[in-house]
C-alpha cells in the first residue's frame, strides 16, 4: 500500500502542492526507517516531487542519505541527487 500511495504523490503533486507538503513530514521519517527499501522510496518521491518548496529540503536530506549505511540508499542517492529542483 505504500508504494501505491507514492506513485500517487508523484503524479499528482504538481496539481495538489498541499497535499505534497503535508506529506514531506512521512517521508522525512521514511528516511529514518531501518529498511533500505523503504529509504530508497522515500528518497525517490522526495526527489521526484516537483514543488519548489520542497527543494531544498530534499537537498539536505540528500547529503544525509550520502553517507547512509546501505549500499542500495546510496546508489539511489546518486541516481537522484541529479534530478532535485532546488
Amino acid at each position: 500500500i505504500r508504494k501505491l500511495v507514492y506513485i500517487y504523490l508523484l503524479r499528482y503533486a504538481e496539481h495538489e502542492p498541499d497535499l505534497a507538503l503535508l506529506s514531506e513530514n512521512t517521508f522525512q521519517k521514511d528516511l529514518a526507517d531501518p529498511n533500505p527499501l523503504i529509504r530508497t522510496m522515500a528518497l525517490q518521491v522526495l526527489s521526484g516531487i516537483k514543488v519548489a518548496m520542497v527543494g531544498s529540503i530534499v537537498a539536505l536530506r540528500i547529503k544525509k542519505c550520502a553517507a547512509d549505511p546501505s549500499p542500495y540508499v546510496r546508489k539511489a542517492t546518486s541516481r537522484h541527487s541529479q534530478t532535485i529542483q532546488v
